[in-house]
């Protein structure tokens, strides 16, 4: 019985990590440090209601249902770190904060699963997050990049 006992337990500490390490960190310092973000919604869970995802969705069955395509521009990537993106659009699009919105960035972890979605609106980069923070950038860098 002590032997079901310890397995079941480590089992359980073994699933604990692999959680947790899947999680994006977003208390890396570079994202608490970088002051062109801007904290716009704290646990913003009611606006995410009715999405076409689910936030840690893997990338495998999202581009079964989604066009995805692989960002591969290096200056983009790096103001993401530890993410990868792929753009999305779609002629149903979803609704965000009163945006309807067609074209958006997805961005899945290294255990690739969805871990944040940006889109442009009024001419600001929106970033929402799967802990329900979301985040404005004025920076142009992004109106630039959606004009592509």
């Amino acid at each position: 019985m002590k032997k079901i006992l310890s397995l079941l337990l480590m089992l359980s500490v073994i699933m604990l990590m692999s959680v947790t390490a899947s999680a994006q960190d977003w208390h890396d310092s570079f994202y608490e440090s970088n002051n062109n973000w801007v904290h716009t919604h704290h646990n913003d869970i009611d606006s995410e209601r009715g999405l076409p995802f689910a936030w840690h969705e893997r990338y495998n069955s999202m581009k079964r249902h989604h066009h995805l395509e692989r960002i591969h521009d290096e200056e983009f990537g790096g103001r993401f770190p530890g993410l990868h993106a792929y753009r999305w659009s779609s002629h149903e699009g979803f609704w965000h904060h009163g945006h309807h919105v067609k074209d958006a960035i997805f961005f899945y972890n290294e255990n690739e699963e969805l871990v944040s979605v940006g889109y442009m609106a009024n001419g600001i980069f929106i970033s929402f997050r799967e802990d329900h923070e979301s985040y404005e950038n004025h920076d142009s860098f992004f109106f630039s990049w959606f004009l592509r």
